[in-house]
């Protein structure tokens, strides 16, 4: 079973996110901050990061950046719904950091099932 991790600080962002994915039979972690997302990854590799970029403690562009220095073999989707608030495309930096891609908040479940097969395959593949 492919298993993601949904490293977000709102809870309600990570509960709808945890809904869609486990509705499609993913196995679904979840932290609320980069610190906490980047102490479960070194405990338990994940086929999938879903990462926020606005967060407290460690920011997702942070978190990205020492993924990328210790585990590059975990596919990343960088979410933010922030970036047109400041005036700035902080999913396209993201990529630069080494997302392997991105989505804008709000999302559909259908979307967001779809990157997720896209880049990690179905559940039980």
């Amino acid at each position: 079973m492919k298993t993601v991790l949904v490293v977000d600080d709102d809870p309600s962002i990570r509960a709808l996110i945890r809904l869609f994915l486990e509705g499609a039979g993913y196995t679904v972690a979840e932290a609320g901050d980069g610190r906490r997302g980047m102490r479960t990854l070194l405990a338990s590799p994940v086929d999938l990061l879903i990462l926020d970029i606005f967060m407290p403690e460690m920011d997702g562009l942070e978190v990205l950046q020492k993924l990328r220095e210790q585990h590059r073999d975990c596919k990343v989707m960088a979410i933010s719904g922030g970036s047109a608030k400041i005036g700035m495309d902080l999913l396209s930096h993201a990529t630069i950091f080494g997302a392997d891609a991105v989505l804008e908040k709000p999302f559909d479940e259908a979307t967001l099932i779809d990157r997720v097969g896209k880049l990690i395959g179905p559940p039980t593949a």
